[in-house]
C-alpha cells in the first residue's frame, strides 16, 4: 500500500479517492472526519490521505491524479 496524495481539502481528496474507485484501483481514504483535531494535532498530521491499495496499481493512480487535479493542486 503506497501514499498517492495528501491535501488539506477532504473533499478534493474524497473526489480522487471516488475518480480511482471508479477506475478499479482500489484506494483508501484516511483522516476523512480528522480535521476538527486541529489544534491537539499537527495540522499536516490530520490533512485526508489517499493510498493506493495494490501497489502494481500506484503508476496508474498517479497518472489518474495527473490527469484530473491541475498541477498546483498536487
Amino acid at each position: 500500500m503506497k501514499r498517492l496524495f495528501t491535501h488539506h481539502d477532504p473533499m478534493l481528496a474524497g473526489y480522487l479517492h471516488a475518480t480511482l474507485q471508479s477506475a478499479g484501483i482500489e484506494a483508501l481514504l484516511k483522516n476523512a472526519y480528522l480535521t476538527g483535531a486541529i489544534g491537539e494535532l499537527p495540522p499536516m498530521a490530520v490533512w485526508p490521505e489517499v493510498w493506493v491499495i495494490h501497489d502494481e496499481d500506484h503508476a496508474r493512480a498517479e497518472q489518474i491524479l495527473k490527469d484530473v487535479l491541475p498541477e498546483e493542486m498536487r
